[in-house]
């Protein structure tokens, strides 16, 4: 975890924001300051060790720019065996002259309100201002201020008086932090050596997220050119190309047709990281384009359509969105609508005429959506879409990858692995996992770090896999009667299972079912899904408190349904197995006990410090 987090993580941040701040116009002597000091000591070479050193105004830039965006943001400790502490400065509220901290009892240090106090560091402590290392800072109160003699190679925690903590202090204290700065530093030397750096044209309000670190939320835009002057960098000739083999490729909607996504070569699974880096740009995307239109009435209309299509077509999924927040609820219904309208494209009353052609223009629409324009026939569902992004930053990778699945359904009626089939619940189900995630929202304490945001995404993932892979097992003998074997063939294979046994069987009632080797191959198939939920599960505490419920809810009644087959006796080529509504009410208030651990667990990982890091919940 040192390796992945503190190992990268927190100094990209730091160079990051170094950066953002030396391009602003009010700072431009600063910038200046700092390329003319790296050309005057080295002249165009490859820095040493010893002449990282000799860069006072480049090393008093890095610790300004931590100082102003700590990382992290905040510091965990616990009192071992209780204590009375000193009133400081900052206890403005506090009557008496200590503050007692009892045994077990957590402290957690906002770095950011420390670093940026004006009672320490004066009227311009939010003012980014590298010269201030410079000067003496007197004390105030308790406090006795800074002091630049007291610094060792930088001016940490003991300089400060403990104003300053980028990297903690004490027996906890980062043991990386001058190699932190060093690194840092020969990574702006490298860059100010070879390029020029401006601020983008045009005011462009640079947003925020916090999570371990402090990161831009859509990246940082720069101008930036090559430097060409005698004293650029002399040993950038004949370097190798990078090797980009491997690298995440961000697309932000996917390129090429969608009869092109049925192509062997493009049946992939996006990865968790590629998703969360979409989230991300999306939240900035969004925030630029047009404000939203006062369209009240006809929102309420579009939306009441989106809640009785959800209704009438999927009780399950309705009983579910009933347990969250109004505003949530709303735009569950209007992902539900469009997906079913996709879904009737090639499994509806008119499905035999839907064309590939009918799916491009599908998804011709589905783009102007995502471009915030409601499309000319006025559907007010699409409306409901179109408020849906604006209020919750949809992203569109999971919308294409469903009408991609649509394309796989029109041409495809067998599997011939389970890896086909994974593909193919990821795009038909897995999707709304991705869909829905922006609205069912992170926790911000369970999501700390970006590896923590990707499992929750992973978590959605699973649940719409696992719910596909539960419709296919339940519907085995209906998809049957329409010339359809969606679980695998390998499958079949393996345990002595032949295609024709199957469509036979969904004809004539009794045959096969009975029978230990389709009994065999049944738990096989629910044993995969099951691992599915138990995943899904798992990530469930990574969402927003308020909205796990409705999750963990339709969790449980969905994956009753497997529990159904088998007291049919394994018989779904026949008879149809589903929950009754008593058993649901009892599955929902399960889920309700469920939620309460969770809760638990959730407190106790922010109060043990435990938020890097997520065991699995049973």
């Amino acid at each position: 975890m040192t390796l992945l987090i503190a190992g990268h993580e927190t100094t990209a941040a730091m160079l990051t924001w170094t950066l953002h701040e030396l391009v602003k116009p009010e700072n431009s002597v600063f910038l200046r300051e700092v390329q003319e000091e790296v050309d005057t000591v080295l002249e165009g070479r490859s820095p040493t060790f010893e002449e990282l050193t000799q860069l006072p105004a480049l090393r008093a830039c890095l610790l300004e720019a931590l100082r102003l965006y700590p990382e992290p943001p905040l510091l965990i400790r616990r009192c071992i065996a209780g204590d009375d502490v000193a009133v400081g400065p900052l206890c403005h509220d506090v009557q008496s002259e200590t503050v007692s901290f009892l045994p077990g009892q957590d402290i957690f240090i906002s770095t950011w309100s420390l670093q940026r106090s004006e009672t320490l560091w004066g009227e311009d402590a939010n003012r980014f201002n590298p010269h201030r290392w410079k000067e003496k800072i007197n004390g105030n109160g308790l406090w006795q201020g800074y002091s630049p003699e007291k610094s060792t190679n930088y001016p940490d925690e003991r300089a400060t008086d403990y104003a300053f903590l980028p990297f903690g202090a004490g027996s906890r204290k980062c043991v990386g932090d001058n190699f932190a700065l060093l690194e840092a530093e020969a990574v702006l030397v490298a860059l100010f050596q070879r390029f020029e750096f401006k601020a983008p044209a045009g005011k462009r309000k640079v947003e925020m997220t916090t999570g371990a670190t402090i990161h831009t939320a859509g990246g940082l835009l720069m101008e930036v050119k090559k430097r060409t002057d005698r004293r650029a960098q002399k040993h950038g000739e004949g370097r190798k190309e990078v090797d980009v083999k491997g690298v995440v490729n961000m697309e932000k909607k996917l390129r090429g047709t969608v009869a092109q996504r049925i192509e062997p070569e493009a049946l992939v699974v996006p990865t968790a990281k590629e998703l969360r880096m979409l989230f991300t740009a999306q939240k900035e995307d969004v925030r630029k384009l047009s404000p939203t239109p006062e369209l009240f009435e006809a929102l309420e209309k579009a939306y009441k359509q989106c809640q009785e299509v959800t209704k009438e077509y999927s009780k399950t999924f309705y009983l579910g969105s009933q347990l969250l927040d109004q505003d949530e609820q709303r735009v569950v219904w209007a992902i539900y609508n469009w997906c079913r309208s996709t879904d009737e494209l090639v499994d509806g009353p008119e499905a035999a005429n839907t064309t590939m052609a009918d799916l491009e223009e599908w998804e011709e629409r589905l783009n102007r959506i995502f471009q915030l324009q409601v499309p000319a026939d006025g559907d007010p569902a699409d409306l409901a879409m179109v408020d849906s992004i604006r209020k919750f930053s949809l992203i569109q990778r999971p919308f294409q990858d469903m009408v991609g699945g649509m394309a796989m359904d029109l041409v495809k009626e067998r599997y011939a692995t389970f890896y086909e089939l994974e593909v193919y619940c990821y795009r038909v189900a897995g999707t709304v996992g991705i869909m829905t995630l922006p609205v069912l929202g992170f926790d911000p304490m369970q999501n700390f770090t970006e590896e923590l945001q990707e499992e929750t995404i992973a978590a959605a993932m699973s649940l719409g896999v696992a719910f596909q892979l539960t419709n296919i097992l339940r519907d085995v003998g209906e998809d049957a009667r329409r010339g359809r074997i969606y679980v695998p063939l390998e499958d079949l294979t393996r345990f002595g299972i032949t295609e024709d046994e199957v469509l036979e069987a969904s004809q004539t009632e009794g045959l096969l079912y009975h029978e230990k080797k389709w009994k065999d191959f049944m738990e096989f198939q629910m044993q995969r899904c099951e691992e599915e939920y138990d995943n899904a599960k798992a990530g469930i505490v990574g969402l927003s408190e308020v909205n796990r419920l409705g999750v963990m809810a339709a969790l449980y009644v969905y994956g009753d349904i497997l529990h159904r087959i088998r007291e049919n006796n394994y018989d779904n080529l026949s008879r149809r197995a589903y929950v009754p509504f008593i058993d649901k009410v009892f599955l929902m208030g399960k889920a309700w006990l469920k939620c309460q651990e969770l809760k638990k667990v959730a407190q106790e990982n922010i109060r043990s410090g435990k938020v890097f890091t997520r065991r699995k919940e049973h």
